[in-house]
């Protein structure tokens, strides 16, 4: 088979450092205070996206470029921008209410083949074969071993969660229809939430050819040949890519938002008990998070709730990065999801960014 890298990873988890800034008592929700009252410096830091003050300096620099959703606090929260992996929230949450409604039984398998029909190697920094490792389903260095080999649909469902699997949410869109994925994000607060295939998405990429994404992906999960054709096409250049993200599928801040929380706040507790997977800092007794990227596309939604319910939702959705400003965020630390969880939890942070973004 042709091997080819995405020259981005998926944002699929917290890091350890973002963690280590919640250290200690829970601090106070942060209150960001009003861009006419900013105490931060006149001149933010230098735009550098590998750290969170050059972070804050590139956002600055951008602001038309960046959504935000901090509580109440909010930045273009309406305007549309690619979600990358954010979106799988909405895949997550009608996985979830088909369990607690009948439609899905809850020790519910399928075979892992079935699963991986939906898989085009090389476009997910590694996700997949990293999960079935995870799970402990021997592999050929890509694939399951066994295609029969039966898999739970929830740890198909903790794949997509956990290590960002692109597979996992297009499986869950068959097996459950897109009206469902919409008609779920909006009964917990998100109208007209993404439902298409992410894998149309990326044959849009490598395929200048396809017209109808959904369709071309449909075809590539149902022919083996067509797979086949389709996994010896080249992946494009770095530029190419930052371009392409731009066009792909697309959401608000405030949709986002509000799907976290109706999660967070217990609307669907298997889809919470998938998202706080993570341990939580220390004065919270759950941390929820999807994040995702591409080349040009950082998004990050995160959920901390207390011990008595109150809950906590912070998203930030960027675009217009180049290729190198992305991978630079991706290889140095995560400062994006640095400066989002420091502004949740930390009013001074919380102020900061929202005088960066005026």
């Amino acid at each position: 088979m042709h091997r080819r890298l995405l020259t981005t990873l998926p944002a699929g988890l917290l890091t350890a450092g973002l963690l280590a800034g919640c250290a200690g008592e829970r601090p106070a929700p942060a209150a960001a205070t009003s861009s006419a009252g900013c105490a931060t410096p006149a001149t933010p830091a230098a735009a550098d996206t590998s750290t969170p003050e050059g972070f804050l300096g590139w956002m600055a620099e951008h602001p038309d470029d960046v959504s935000l959703v901090l509580g109440e606090d909010t930045h273009l929260p309406d305007e549309q921008r690619p979600l990358a992996s954010a979106r799988k929230v909405v895949h997550l949450a009608a996985w979830a209410a088909a369990v607690q409604d009948g439609r899905l039984a809850a020790d519910r398998t399928v075979p892992v083949g079935v699963w991986e029909r939906w898989y085009l190697p090389g476009t997910d920094g590694g996700a997949h074969p990293a999960a079935l490792a995870r799970l402990g389903i021997p592999t050929d260095g890509l694939r399951a071993a066994d295609p029969a080999t039966p898999v739970l649909l929830s740890d198909v469902v903790s794949a997509m969660v956990q290590e960002s699997d692109n597979a996992a949410p297009d499986l869950l869109r068959e097996l459950l229809g897109p009206d469902a994925l919409a008609a779920t994000a909006a009964d917990l607060g998100w109208e007209d939430a993404p439902t298409g295939t992410l894998l149309g998405d990326v044959l849009t990429l490598v395929d200048p050819d396809v017209t109808d994404p959904d369709q071309a992906a449909q075809d590539y999960a149902d022919d083996p040949a067509e797979a086949t054709r389709v996994q010896a096409l080249p992946l494009p250049d770095a530029a190419t890519q930052a371009a392409w993200a731009a066009t792909t599928s697309a959401g608000s801040a405030a949709g986002l938002a509000a799907l976290h929380r109706a999660l967070s706040a217990g609307e669907l507790p298997a889809a919470r008990d998938q998202l706080e997977w993570q341990v939580p800092p220390p004065g919270y007794a759950g941390l929820g998070f999807k994040g995702g990227s591409f080349l040009g596309v950082l998004t990050e939604a995160v959920a901390l709730r207390t011990e008595d319910g109150d809950v906590t939702v912070g998203v930030l959705l960027v675009e217009g990065l180049t290729a190198e400003e992305t991978t630079v965020a991706l290889t140095s630390g995560l400062p994006q999801q640095q400066v989002l969880l420091a502004a949740m939890t930390d009013p001074d942070a919380a102020a900061a960014l929202d005088c960066v973004l005026g």
